[in-house]
């Protein structure tokens, strides 16, 4: 492709603003550095819909067709619409219960469809909508099939709970205005912040990487009575989604503002669709005040309408958090002010919506604990995807029995390793090593006889005054160091104070001197 400009803006009805303007010439100037694949990010309500159609109109006035891909059906609808108003040209969808229309340049694409069809369209831009994403296995493989084709993610949010990242998916990252800009230029709304008794989250466990969902309704149930009194006290009147944890959870808040005599109506995945479409059609008429939901109306909602957001969802999400207060702030006729009302310390935890962010390709490492993988080569801690936590083969164990074997690669080093479910006291993952093409286990478990020897050196330690590091070399120097396991290192690091990353290293440690000095 030759030197990229934008074509023919002059005769569009649909103009970028400024800050639009600006971000999409820093997307072109990114890909002429040679960044194929870019990560573009904006604050929710920014108008990603709108750059990224000029953006394809560009392609398309050069003879190129333009893929769009996104994972659910609001989303796709709402590119379609976008597209064919800025591009003037019919969109193909290639989604289930949608006619296949792939003479159609641009084609609008379901993910689930898409990779389940196997039939990718001729594109030279491919535009993967709410980016954060693309981790998953399904964006990948969509990906490789497009080894030539310029790429543009877009997403208000380029962070992940899992410690997972974007580095070896995109080449870059470009990130737009800040939120509290658009708000003193008037292209967000001001908001107002509710602070109200917070959900107890503490002993609710977490599953992949956010708190899980059957424990948090259980203790978001409690807060069910102060649901509609505090709507009536901060946003009374005001056209409202309400984020609840569960589809019994939800139902039972709707029930809640129906008993005050408040229309609200219920949202979920299971929703058919025909109702799905006609409950949100009456949430944007107004006919609806309260749209209580779970996990529907968190990206790509647009109805600049809503004046207020009640989140009874504590998350351990920052993206999830910022994309559900995101859905207030669009500015509207007589909007004064955008309602946040949070009855968790979801605002605590992840900060509000106008605060300045570092964000980053790089993956975040989790802190080492239950289901957290950590890669033997660079420490980096994070959660299988999805495609990771299905067995790729199975190996006989001691007893003869099949087990199975799962395979992870490290988001940071895209270190290969092999792992099983763990069957130890917290149930975590358990690290394999590859040994004259035999696979054994590599204990976590911790020997009593370790903690005794560990403390009859830290007590001698103590008595006689030696540093703290007389220790370490009494224990790599016993004659019992190699019966030391993986779990003792790990108790060892914990008495230091050292990170777990310390105990593998000294363990492979141990195990490379020994093996020299009996050679």
């Amino acid at each position: 492709m030759g030197q990229l400009t934008l074509l023919g803006q002059e005769r569009e009805n649909i103009r970028l603003r400024p800050y639009q303007e600006d971000f999409t010439q820093a997307i072109f100037a990114s890909w002429a550095k040679g960044n194929r694949r870019v990560l573009g990010q904006l604050p929710t309500g920014a108008g990603k819909t709108v750059i990224f159609s000029h953006l394809c109109r560009t392609f398309l006035e050069r003879g190129e067709g333009v893929l769009v891909v996104a994972h659910r059906l609001e989303l796709i609808l709402q590119a379609k619409e976008k597209l064919e108003a800025i591009s003037g040209l019919p969109c193909g969808v290639i989604k289930a219960g949608f006619p296949v229309e792939l003479n159609y340049d641009v084609q609008v694409a379901s993910i689930q469809s898409l990779v389940r069809r196997k039939r990718y369209p001729e594109a030279g831009l491919v535009i993967i909508d709410e980016a954060h994403h693309s981790c998953a296995k399904s964006y990948t493989t969509v990906l490789e099939a497009y080894p030539d084709a310029y790429v543009l993610g877009v997403t208000a949010t380029p962070c992940r709970s899992d410690g997972q990242g974007f580095k070896y998916i995109y080449d870059d990252l470009v990130v737009g205005i800040s939120p509290d800009k658009l708000i003193e230029q008037g292209y967000l709304s001001r908001f107002k912040l509710f602070g109200c008794k917070a959900i107890d989250t503490r002993g609710v466990r977490k599953t992949a990487g956010d708190y899980n969902l059957q424990q948090l309704s259980e203790v978001a149930m409690e807060v069910t009575g102060e649901i509609v009194p505090t709507w009536r006290k901060y946003a009374d009147g005001k056209r409202t989604v309400v984020f609840a944890v569960g589809i019994n959870h939800s139902k039972q808040i709707v029930q809640a503002f129906v008993s005050e005599g408040i229309c609200a109506e219920h949202l979920d995945g299971e929703t058919p669709p025909d109702e799905r479409a006609a409950i949100l059609e009456r949430f944007r008429a107004g006919e609806t005040l309260i749209l209580s939901n779970c996990g529907i109306v968190t990206e790509g909602f647009d109805v600049p309408g809503i004046e207020a957001v009640q989140c009874v969802r504590p998350t351990a999400s920052t993206s999830l958090w910022l994309q559900m207060i995101g859905r207030a702030l669009r500015p509207a006729q007589g909007k004064d002010h955008a309602a946040i009302i949070d009855h968790s310390d979801n605002w605590k935890n992840h900060g509000l919506p106008d605060e300045e962010r570092d964000w980053s390709l790089d993956p975040i490492s989790l802190n080492p604990g239950r289901f957290v993988l950590q890669c033997p080569e660079c420490e980096h801690c994070f959660r299988a995807l999805s495609h990771e936590q299905k067995p790729y083969r199975q190996i006989l164990d001691a007893r003869g029995n099949l087990k199975p074997i799962y395979k992870s690669t490290c988001p940071s080093c895209l270190h290969e390793f092999d792992w099983e479910m763990g069957k130890g006291g917290d149930g975590g993952p358990i690290l394999l090593e590859q040994l004259e093409g035999e696979v054994t286990e590599v204990s976590l478990d911790t020997q009593q006889w370790a903690i005794e020897e560990f403390q009859t050196i830290a007590t001698e330690q103590q008595a006689t005054g030696k540093k703290r590091g007389w220790i370490y070399y009494q224990l790599i120097e016993s004659d019992r160091a190699l019966e030391f396991s993986l779990g003792d290192w790990r108790y060892f690091a914990k008495q230091f104070g050292y990170k777990s990353g310390w105990a593998w290293h000294t363990w492979q440690l141990v195990r490379e001197k020994k093996t020299q000095a009996a050679e």
